[in-house]
């Protein structure tokens, strides 16, 4: 499913989140039959422009609760604080080896004839400081 932002052109600082059910059911991309299913009160808020639009699946997760609840969402805050979508996440890397022990937990001590556990990891793996 998808979503369509529009801003209110009397208030700058209100805007419309609603669904589009279908691509097929709306053909122009604008939803004029969703936002006529919206209640009178809420078309009533201003003059809309049309704004942006994209993937339920990318926006933040309480715009997609309310989404699903009421079809709709009104949001009042400035254009350039309106963050929709959900940053990615760093992704998570996966447990290097130690530098000094090469993951075996055992290091070279006296020249290579001794072997001692690795004080950096304990042969756990290691992770760099970002």
């Amino acid at each position: 499913m998808r979503y369509k932002v529009w801003r209110s052109r009397s208030d700058n600082e209100l805007h419309l989140i609603f669904t589009l059910r279908t691509r097929r059911a709306y053909p122009s991309g604008e939803g004029e039959d969703a936002f006529e299913a919206l209640p009178v009160r809420i078309r009533n808020l201003g003059p809309w422009a049309g704004s942006k639009e994209g993937d339920i699946d990318g926006l933040r997760l309480p715009y997609r609760v309310l989404l699903a609840e009421q079809g709709f969402v009104v949001v009042h805050c400035h254009v350039s604080k309106l963050r929709l979508e959900a940053k990615g996440s760093a992704p998570v890397e996966k447990n290097k080896d130690c530098p000094d022990c090469g993951g075996s937990g055992q290091v070279a001590m006296h020249g290579g004839l001794r072997q001692k556990e690795g004080w950096r990891c304990r042969g756990r793996g290691w992770l760099p400081k970002r």
